[in-house]
């Protein structure tokens, strides 16, 4: 090889080596934009998960709050029939109601002319089942009334709902307990209402009388007496 045809391989060997600098730039750049590209990639496939992960949440809240609206529909359709129950058992209750007021009436009545020696002939109670009482053919509200005879006409209803209830349970109310009845009546009064308590023994195999009225332990089968020592402690005696 002569020194003009190495000129022109060197020539050529420098064009290609240029050109293969030229393409490992290009490759580089390449290179570059695709670690670039790669980098974008990652942050949006991250970007991809948060927002695939934020559909889950909010599809599992899309089914939860279609369970609560369904408990829903079934509470107020539940309240709905609650309601209708309510009103169906309060027009029962008021029913009843009118069905017994007369009778508690005419028990009460019998027991106040009773304990009155015959001085109230009739007792009545009004729709709100407020006390009335009779006197002279004339009806009076019970506030008209004395406290003694006040007190007398509650114990008269008392013993008149003790009666209807035991009837109408069949007799399984064997016992009531009245707690001091006597305070505010007169001795005659007191006589009174223990004949008619031993009336009603035959209804009520027990009757309990609470009392702090001395005299009236003559007419009891039984008494117990309870005190309390100065030491808080009570005691039971039995006669």
């Amino acid at each position: 090889m002569n020194e003009k045809e190495f000129e022109h391989v060197k020539k050529q060997v420098e064009i290609v080596y240029k050109q293969y600098q030229n393409l490992l730039d290009v490759l580089n750049e390449k290179k570059d934009d695709l670690s670039g590209y790669t980098v974008e990639l990652e942050k949006k496939e991250g970007e991809k998960k948060l927002i695939d992960q934020e559909i889950k949440n909010l599809k599992e809240k899309i089914n939860e709050l279609e369970r609560f609206k369904k408990q829903l529909a079934e509470e107020k359709k539940a309240v709905y029939y609650l309601d209708m129950l309510g009103v169906v058992m309060s027009d029962f209750r008021t029913f009843l109601i009118s069905r017994v007021r007369p009778t508690l009436s005419s028990y009460a009545s019998d027991f106040f002319s009773r304990l009155t020696d015959g001085k109230y002939l009739e007792m009545e109670l009004d729709e709100d089942y407020n006390l009335l009482v009779y006197d002279n053919g004339e009806k009076y509200a019970i506030e008209r009334f004395s406290g003694g005879e006040e007190d007398l006409a509650n114990l008269c209803l008392r013993l008149a709902i003790s009666e209807v209830i035991t009837e109408r349970a069949g007799g399984v109310f064997n016992f009531i307990i009245l707690d001091e009845i006597f305070g505010s009546q007169d001795m005659i009064r007191r006589q009174n209402i223990m004949k008619a308590l031993n009336g009603l023994s035959s209804k009520f195999r027990q009757i309990f009388l609470i009392t702090h009225v001395e005299d009236v332990k003559n007419d009891m089968e039984h008494v117990i007496y309870v005190s309390e020592n100065e030491d808080g402690v009570s005691t039971v005696k039995i006669e």
